[in-house]
């Protein structure tokens, strides 16, 4: 490794040096991007990672030089300005890039570790300061201008860096709006700096396509330094004033804070903001959130356990609330379910939860969970809660298996039992129905029998009435047949008069005059 780097000249050693400086120097911004979530850190490392990929060019554009040293030197010109172009290029880009991902993550990040990772920002100095110096030097003292155009870069990355420094600081004061007009002033930066090695790198190649001596200068035309600053200054303040159009979709609400104070509620359409002054952070009101609350055992009213699990629907029904009155909205919402779920299944039985009332309990869970919610001013409205498992602990697993057979058997027989009485029960109604009817008929018959007979008696008695005395004898003659029927009876006329004591009764022969 030492006799390769013996072959290398003075340029492309302090390129390979600056290089892995600059490695280190983009791991440990990202690293520290990472740890805060700063958008001017990520800005910066990105300009860093771009000075990597600029010196990897100028490393190339000095191996094609030497190859080509001796015998076409002014392609050798020619190809190391176009490698410096090509970097003020990337420049350009990079500075686009930046702003327009500056912009897309407007007011949705929130800074931590910041006191740590501004500590540690003071080596990012240190390293972009040694870069950036070691570049001119050695470009300088060789008279490379791809090498100086290097560390023109590295000088922007020095800037960049104090800049980052300066909004971590003031970040951690309370200010973290200047976080992205940090990030927007490196993107000035680095449009300067892509601007001062263009037109250099332009004239030295008009200059070679020219064949004009090295040594001579050609007459500078067009624009002086301090009118490309102004330019670049307006440039950025068109772009800063039209950053502050934001478009809000009609399922959404946009909360704007001024100084970080809630100053607005902005509605669905095209709206605008101050920038840099005013920030704005887009709530989605109409999409449906979801957060499951996992396994968790509750205690029921019969002092039984069981492992349940939730699905809590809810959307946001406060953006400021929602925002600005809790911190971790989705737990807050799983805890307050959590919450009135112990206290109901408390007052219930471990059936109702296995069985019976599942929907009951879990309307139930969703208003008090609602009024919990509304008590913490969170902005949040629950749309459903949903039962995703209910099962009892494994130790006890069997004994509920056990259980639920019983009441599986006892179904079995309530269903049988049912099943007979419909099979009876319309057979006695059929037989009772029958009876009745029988009963009936058989009080019809005979009530009209009694009538009959009644009317025969009737009939009867008014005849006797009118036969007189005839009929009586008839029927005391007749009521004595059959009052006495095997005895001998003997007729007296009244009219013959006889002692009752000469009567004697006889077998063979009866009185004389009677019959």
């Amino acid at each position: 490794m030492n006799n390769r780097l013996k072959t290398l000249d003075r340029r492309e050693l302090a390129i390979l040096i600056t290089i892995g400086a600059n490695l280190a120097l983009v791991g440990l911004k990202y690293g520290l991007f990472a740890l805060s979530g700063s958008m001017a850190l990520k800005a910066s490392a990105w300009h860093s990672f771009g000075d990597v990929f600029s010196s990897l060019l100028v490393f190339s554009g000095f191996l094609i030089n030497r190859i080509l040293t001796g015998k076409r030197e002014k392609y050798s010109v020619i190809i190391e300005n176009i490698i410096a172009l090509t970097m003020s290029v990337l420049i350009f880009y990079m500075a686009v890039d930046i702003y327009r991902e500056s912009m897309s993550t407007a007011g949705t990040v929130s800074l931590t570790y910041l006191w740590p990772v501004t500590a540690a920002s003071f080596l990012t100095i240190g390293i972009t300061y040694f870069t950036a110096k070691y570049k001119e030097f050695v470009g300088h003292s060789t008279e490379s201008l791809s090498l100086i155009a290097s560390g023109y870069h590295s000088r922007l990355d020095l800037y960049s860096s104090l800049l980052v420094l300066i909004s971590l600081i003031s970040s951690a004061l309370g200010m973290a709006a200047l976080d992205r007009f940090a990030a927007m002033i490196i993107c000035l930066f680095i449009v300067i700096s892509g601007w001062e090695i263009a037109i250099p790198v332009l004239a030295s190649l008009k200059s070679a396509l020219r064949k004009t001596p090295l040594g001579e200068k050609l007459p500078q035309k067009g624009m002086t330094t301090r009118a490309m600053v102004m330019i670049g200054i307006g440039a950025f303040m068109v772009m800063s004033l039209l950053s502050g159009f934001v478009v809000i979709q009609p399922d959404e609400r946009g909360i704007v804070t001024r100084f970080s104070k809630v100053d607005r509620e902005l509605s669905p359409g095209l709206r605008y903001r101050i920038p840099y002054i005013e920030s704005i952070r887009v709530v989605s009101t109409g999409e449906v959130r979801r957060i499951n609350t996992g396994n968790r055992l509750v205690l029921t009213g019969d002092t039984n356990l069981l492992n349940v699990e939730m699905s809590v629907q809810y959307r946001i029904k406060n953006p400021v609330k929602f925002l600005y009155g809790n911190a971790l909205p989705a737990k807050m919402v799983a805890g307050s379910a959590e919450t009135a779920l112990s206290a109901i299944t408390a007052t219930r039985g471990v059936d109702d939860l296995l069985v019976g009332q599942r929907l009951e309990i879990a309307a139930q869970v969703k208003n008090d969970a609602q009024v919990l919610l509304d008590s913490g001013s969170t902005g949040l409205e629950i749309d459903s809660v949903l039962f995703v498992s209910v099962a009892p602990p494994d130790d006890v697993a069997e004994a509920f298996r056990d259980v639920a057979s019983a009441r599986e058997d006892k179904n079995t027989y309530i269903s049988e039992a049912m099943v007979y009485r419909n099979e009876v029960v319309p057979l006695a109604r059929g037989e009772s129905a029958r009876n009745v009817l029988a009963a009936k008929a058989e009080m019809q018959r005979k009530s009209d029998i009694s009538s009959g007979e009644a009317d025969r008696f009737s009939l009867r008695s008014r005849a006797n009435r009118q036969g007189g005395e005839v009929n009586k004898n008839r029927y005391f003659f007749e009521a004595m047949e059959k009052t006495l029927p095997k005895a001998r009876k003997f007729i007296v006329d009244p009219r013959v008069v006889s002692n009752p004591t000469q009567l004697w009764l006889s077998r063979e022969g009866s009185l004389p005059g009677l019959e």
